[in-house]
């Protein structure tokens, strides 16, 4: 007889294993989560319906899965990320950090915050890395799962969880199971009819947050060129730092970008990258610096119109660093060599590359070998981020292009995040809603909030893409090469389903005193897991 796992006990095992994001760390846990599963009847009964599926990820990762067979073709889908962030920020509680019954002890023994002292106090939080975000919510699904596999609970649902890797750092998971939710699909004929992720979300003792669709985000990579020149001789030269301060100036925490959606309105954009080229210190002022900003988005805006109105606002900083420069020149009174008729071209890294192409035949070429040896260099390790291989990419364009004139150019980074929300799909969604809040009020007396915009992002925006034709279109920006990022959007296109996340109430999380609430894992959620498959 196989093991009747509680929500808790999956969490302690869970959380007992250490899952760093992108490392061999979370290789082991989707190890383990197949190996559970095939020790279930079920699956022991059945071993071709669970797996570990190979996305061919760039370190390995895979993906367990497994699928409780129902008499329709009405599915619902659980997918939970199984990485976390690593244990650092926990000092020299770190050998506890695996451990919630200890942890808890030791932090009793701190200083800490009145709200967390509290619910150090209180028995029904529990503390540790991955507790929130988020192994309190897998080990809810799992627990679902396995439950409805065991008592075959709602026959007529086909049941499919995924382990998912990666969330933490570039979504590549979630991204790589939509091939294997496309084979499900066409080998069962499944029709997906509701995505669960159960994301940690704000609630707590009084009341459920349920939320209703997943904030998107585009990382703009900005390269100012300006032209190099020694200390002793300045005006003969263009500070790049002083065009890209200006953009920045203008950039960070500029409410015009911020956009609004079923009342929820997103930050302004910040900027998380700013530093120039240089590898080694000398006294002429740098060529290049390069920005990349975080700027969210809802549904109500397109990454065009956002790209158009940061064009703007670089013709602008490029104009104001040109004026900071005529003052200082004339200043001077010509009594040093100087330029005083700078123009600074702003445009997109797809527009550069069109001048690429027209001034160099052997453009793709050389491109082509490039972005073998960036790839290369992401893949083993060493010197290379994927952000600092997207700036080379761009710099190396702008030689490529002849182009001697000072310039901004504007790319995208990875990750891409497209925003999702409910009201864009053909589905039960406030049927699904009414129906929660009902019995979250009959059953605990608890109100339902419904949240219409994830904030922290979510895997949800790579399985609930409306607007396909526009996110491909956007992607003609993308500065990474697609051997290390590409979103499999003509897959989502024939996977695409409604998703929502309802998670357990958690705090704290990516810190030392992250916890969850305890009465989710083990009561509400499944509570509201099982009324949603009842609506299905």
């Amino acid at each position: 007889m196989a093991k009747n796992w509680t929500p808790k006990e999956l969490l302690y095992a869970l959380v007992g294993i250490q899952s760093d994001s992108f490392t061999e760390m979370e290789i082991t846990i989707s190890k383990w989560i197949h190996e559970t599963i095939g020790e279930q009847d079920y699956w022991k009964a059945h071993p071709d319906l669970c797996g570990l599926y190979d996305g061919k990820d760039i370190i390995g990762r895979m993906i367990p899965w497994a699928l409780r067979r129902g008499t329709t073709d009405k599915t619902i889908v659980f997918a939970g990320h199984t990485d976390c962030v690593e244990i650092e920020c926990y000092g020299v509680l770190k050998p506890y950090a695996l451990d919630p019954p200890k942890l808890k002890e030791e932090l009793k023994k701190l200083d800490v915050k009145p709200d967390v002292k509290a619910a150090l106090e209180d028995p029904q939080w529990e503390f540790g890395r991955g507790m929130a975000d988020m192994k309190g919510g897998d080990a809810v699904v799992l627990y679902e799962l396995f439950k409805c596999a065991r008592e075959n609970a709602f026959p007529e649902l086909n049941i499919l969880f995924m382990g998912i890797p990666d969330e933490e750092h570039e979504a590549q998971g979630i991204m790589q199971s939509t091939g294997l939710l496309k084979r499900l699909k066409e080998q069962y004929g499944l029709d997906y009819k509701l995505l669960i992720d159960p994301e940690p979300t704000a609630g707590g003792k009084d009341k459920f947050v349920y939320v209703d669709g997943s904030i998107g985000k585009m990382l703009p990579a900005i390269v100012c060129r300006g032209k190099a020149a020694h200390v002793g001789n300045i005006m003969t030269g263009l500070n790049s730092a002083l065009i890209a301060a200006n953009v920045e100036r203008r950039l960070d925490l500029n409410v015009d970008f911020c956009n609004e959606e079923y009342g929820r309105i997103t930050t302004p954009p910040t900027v998380l990258w700013h530093k120039d080229s240089k590898s080694v210190y000398q006294v002429s002022v740098p060529a290049y610096t390069e920005i990349y900003a975080h700027l969210p988005m809802t549904k109500s805006v397109t990454i065009d119109s956002l790209t158009e109105k940061l064009k703007k606002l670089c013709v602008q900083a490029a104009k104001d660093a040109v004026a900071t420069y005529d003052r200082a020149y004339e200043y001077l009174n010509h009594t040093q060599e100087g330029n005083p008729n700078y123009e600074i071209k702003v445009m997109t890294y797809a527009e550069l590359e069109e001048i690429c192409r027209k001034v160099d035949a052997d453009y793709d070429t050389k491109k082509e070998a490039l972005v073998e040896q960036v790839t290369e260099q992401v893949k083993s390790g060493k010197g290379l981020v994927q952000v600092e291989s997207g700036f080379q990419m761009i710099e190396k364009a702008i030689e490529w292009s002849k182009i001697t004139d000072p310039i901004i150019v504007i790319g995208l980074l990875p990750p891409y995040v497209p925003a999702v929300n409910n009201h864009t799909h053909d589905c039960h969604r406030q049927l699904w809603i009414d129906s929660v809040a009902d019995m979250l009020k009959k059953e605990y007396d608890m109100e339902l909030e419904v949240d219409p915009y994830f904030m922290g992002l979510s895997d949800n925006s790579y399985i609930s893409c409306t607007n396909i034709e526009e996110d491909i279109y956007a992607m003609k920006n993308m500065v990474t090469p697609e051997t290390l990022y590409k979103i499999p959007f003509e897959t989502i296109m024939e996977i695409s389903m409604p998703a929502i996340i309802t998670g357990p109430a958690g705090f704290d999380y990516h810190e030392y005193t992250e916890r969850v609430y305890m009465p989710d894992v083990e009561k509400r959620c499944p509570a509201i897991i099982e009324t949603l498959m009842k609506c299905l």
